[in-house]
């Protein structure tokens, strides 16, 4: 039943207009013409209004010209319009002679709304009805034995767009349908034979025509047979003594019933298809949690060679009846069971699924409701379950964590790891009569190995030491490589013999065998202090300090040697080593004893092949500041101070010590220095209130000119402080900073969960960059990372060069710029920096 909308400022006619129409047999709605009628047209369009009948005579102009511009939106399109007006011309032209489907008509022929309505609706079924010659043309079978009949139904359905086969009898309407398809069927009821029931009977019992709609037609009113032919599946009773229209009518109505189911199975094969296709594996259980239906991909994820594997099947029982450590789960305690139980619904909730041959599958579920009829306010049957493998993402996540925990050179833990398992051993502890013990220990004459050899040989050493020190450890131990050339090793549940015997095999290792590289033997040994921990022990802290305190001792008795803490002989050495590096720390800071040195780097493309001397001044891109302690006689390198200073919380005083003195010497040049000045910052010092105070300052007083200035980061550093940094690195880009994410490809982590931060340049790894003269895997390794950062927009720097065959490797690689020793040693002197 058509809907209509009357809208009118009389209520006699609106009145009258609501009888007149109601009697023809639409469904009304009658409104007075005030700006409440807006919204009860927006009301009405959205369940379905097809007709509106608007006066216009009497509406006020301001309704008027508001019905008039909604009318011309896109869901307003096919909506028959008729406009009431005493004077035709005084109504809106865009509505009168601008929009389709509008008829307006004078008031004084009020009775001729049915009959412009009618026309209107009709007009607008032929727009959307496809052409009877469309291929697209509803097919329409018309089976009745008088010619009368059939030459009168073809013609007047195929004026109305059907495409109709007409079939005297049912044998030959039999014949038909096993040869073409069919959108309805329209059968006489009286025919010799087989009548219209018996036909629709025998249509229905075929498997191409089990779902065509069917129609009887007849002149005969009997009860019966009315009843016989909708027993036998006829969705509709027609008469032939009733008017064309309402025969018309009858078949759109079937026909509209035609196009939704076709549209309903179209759709229910595109959304089959969908679920066929997405990589993702789905599932469907009912609220029992039985499994109803399940797409390719889960067959394919759960290692099921078809369906009836699972559908029918409990999906607790198959899938998720016991943990990761494949202990059961019971389906009273199981997340999955419960949502499935209560139709709930659950995100990215990761658990695990067993497959068919036994293995456990890591997984991502997403659960949703499903209700019936699709409408979220109906009952729930079941729900449905989305899940994914995320095997590879754990593997990514723990070999982060490991990256976290471990140095990367030696493959043992780090110091940031080692001091929270320390902490840990000294908690257990104290609710324990149980002793450990702490190593310490420091190569001897590590320094020299370095100076002499190379960083490369020093490396080297220190890899095969962790090695060795890995292999004579217990399964309890922990070892760890501290900073530099220093070692510690966590030794659980020893009493003071056992104590002293273990710290002989680590010393004895070390002792053992000259270390040889490049040619040249080096005679290595170490220096081991061992501090007790019990119950008593204060802190982890104290407990460090304890074991340093001991090495010290052992190398000032001859190197080589063990010593063990004991607090009533050692106390004074104790107290002088903590007054020691934080004393001389602080004095350092206040009396400026620290030292700069300036390390050039180079623009890959701008350098000769082969060259490492006379490089051309307009291939430098800048220079790395290295900071060195000056110390007594000497000159301390950053792995010397740098724990110490982190262990007392110096690091950004330090770092804008190093800050100030380079804003300090550009300022004193009479003119500008153009090379840029690559500093390694730590991240307590980006945290640290008064460290960037001091350099937004000194950036918004100009010291540095724009990206004159980069900050390098560890990205070991920046795992944890992610969140509290993004604010802080986006402001210093502001500002002109550039920034650098140091150790490049450390453990492959890669830029995937750092690409949200401002990042200029990356530096590779050292370790991958060393390694690359004879390692063509390296080469494409460095590569593919090359090509990632680029794609982030961030520049490729290469350094610890050592060798110049590496240098054509790195070019072919896609690197940018490139810094080491053959290229240049780090330099002392400004005035030849700024000359240089």
């Amino acid at each position: 039943m058509h809907r209509l909308l009357v809208v009118e400022s009389s209520p006699t006619l609106r009145c009258g207009l609501e009888k007149l129409l109601l009697r023809h047999g639409f469904a009304v709605v009658a409104l007075p013409a005030d700006p409440s009628a807006l919204e009860a047209f927006d009301q009405e369009l959205s369940r379905g209004l097809a007709t509106l009948i608007l006066g216009w005579s009497n509406t006020p102009a301001a309704v008027c010209e508001a019905f008039a511009q909604r009318l011309q939106k896109p869901d307003c399109q096919r909506l028959a319009l008729v406009v009431l007006a005493a004077d035709p011309s005084r109504v809106d032209a865009t509505l009168a002679t601008g929009r389709a489907y509008t008829r307006v008509q004078r008031l004084q022929r009020p009775s001729e709304v049915p009959r412009l309505v009618r026309g209107l609706l009709d007009q607008v079924a032929s727009d959307l009805r496809p052409d009877a010659e469309s291929p697209t043309a509803l097919k329409v079978l018309l089976v009745d034995d008088s010619r009368t009949s059939r030459t009168k139904y073809q013609r007047l359905l195929r004026n109305h767009g059907y495409a109709v086969v007409a079939c005297e009898d049912a044998e030959a309407a039999l014949r038909r349908v096993q040869a073409e398809r069919f959108d309805l069927a329209v059968i006489d009821y009286f025919m010799p034979g087989m009548n219209g029931a018996a036909l629709c009977r025998a249509l229905r019992e075929l498997p191409a025509t089990r779902d065509l709609t069917l129609a009887v037609l007849t002149g005969s009113y009997e009860e019966g047979l009315i009843s016989d032919c909708l027993e036998a599946g006829a969705s509709e009773c027609m008469f032939k003594n009733e008017s064309d229209a309402l025969v018309v009518a009858r078949v759109d109505s079937m026909a509209r019933l035609c196009e939704r189911e076709r549209r309903l199975k179209d759709e229910g094969q595109r959304l089959e298809l969908i679920l066929s296709s997405v990589g993702d594996g789905v599932y469907g259980v009912d609220r029992q949690g039985r499994i109803t239906f399940v797409n390719p991909a889960a067959l394919r994820l759960l290692q099921c060679a078809h369906e009836d594997e699972l559908v029918g099947l409990s999906a607790h029982d198959r899938l998720h009846h016991s943990d990761e450590r494949g202990r059961p789960v019971p389906a009273e305690t199981c997340f999955l069971q419960q949502a499935y139980e209560l139709g709930d619904s659950l995100s990215n909730w990761e658990t695990v699924f067993w497959r068919a041959d036994g293995e456990m599958l890591n997984v991502e579920c997403t659960v949703r409701p499903l209700f019936q009829n699709q409408h979220q306010g109906g009952e729930c049957v079941g729900v449905v379950v989305a899940f994914r493998d995320i095997a590879e993402r754990k593997r990514h996540e723990a070999e982060t964590q490991w990256q976290l925990r471990h140095d990367h050179l030696t493959k043992l833990h780090n110091r940031r790891h080692f001091e929270y398992m320390l902490e840990q051993e000294i908690f257990r502890l104290r609710r324990s009569a149980e002793q450990s013990a702490l190593l310490f220990i420091d190569l001897d004459r590590f320094k020299q190995i370095n100076d002499t050899a190379g960083h490369a040989a020093g490396d080297a050493l220190l890899a095969s030491i962790g090695r060795k020190l890995k292999s004579r450890s217990r399964q309890s131990d922990l070892v760890a490589r501290l900073a530099g050339d220093e070692f510690a090793v966590l030794l659980r549940n020893v009493d003071d013999g056992s104590v002293l015997a273990l710290a002989e095999k680590f010393r004895a290792i070390l002792d053992d065998g000259d270390f040889t590289h490049g040619g040249r033997s080096f005679e290595v040994s170490g220096s081991v202090g061992i501090a007790r921990l019990s119950r008593h022990t204060l802190s982890p802290a104290y407990a460090m300090n304890c074991a340093d305190a001991a090495c010290h001792i052992a190398k000032r008795e001859g190197r080589n040697r063990i010593h063990m803490f004991d607090l009533g002989g050692d106390a004074g050495a104790l107290a002088t080593l903590q007054q020691s590096w934080s004393e001389r720390l602080k004095i350092a800071l206040a009396a400026g004893n620290f030292a700069l040195q300036f390390q050039p780097i180079f623009e890959l493309r701008r350098l000769p092949e082969g060259a490492s001397d006379n490089l051309p001044a307009e291939a430098l891109y800048g220079h790395e500041v290295f900071v060195r302690l000056d110390d007594v006689d000497t000159q301390l390198a950053p792995r010397a101070f740098l724990s110490q200073a982190e262990r007392f919380e110096l690091m950004p005083a330090l770092d804008g010590w190093v800050m100030d003195r380079i804003a300090l010497m550009l300022a004193r040049q009479e003119r500008p220095v153009a090379s840029r000045f690559h500093l390694n910052v730590a991240t307590a010092s980006l945290l640290d209130a008064g460290y960037l105070a001091r350099l937004t300052t000194l950036l918004r007083e100009g010291a540095f000119a724009p990206g004159q200035l980069c900050l390098e980061i560890k990205e070991s550093e920046l795992a944890g402080h992610l969140q509290a940094l993004q604010p802080v690195l986006n402001e210093l880009h502001q500002l002109g900073v550039r920034l650098l994410l140091d150790e490049y490809g450390r453990g492959l982590g890669g830029l995937g969960h750092l690409r949200g931060l401002p990042l200029s340049a990356v530096k590779l790894d050292g370790t991958l960059v060393q390694g690359l003269a004879n390692d063509e895997i390296g080469v494409l390794m460095v590569r593919a990372m090359t090509d990632l950062a680029h794609a982030m927009k961030a520049v490729v720097i290469a350094p610890l060069i050592e060798d110049t065959s590496v240098l054509q490797r790195l070019r072919s690689a896609g690197v940018d710029y490139a810094q080491g020793f053959v290229l240049g040693e780090p330099r002392t002197s400004w005035s030849e920096l700024v000359a240089g």
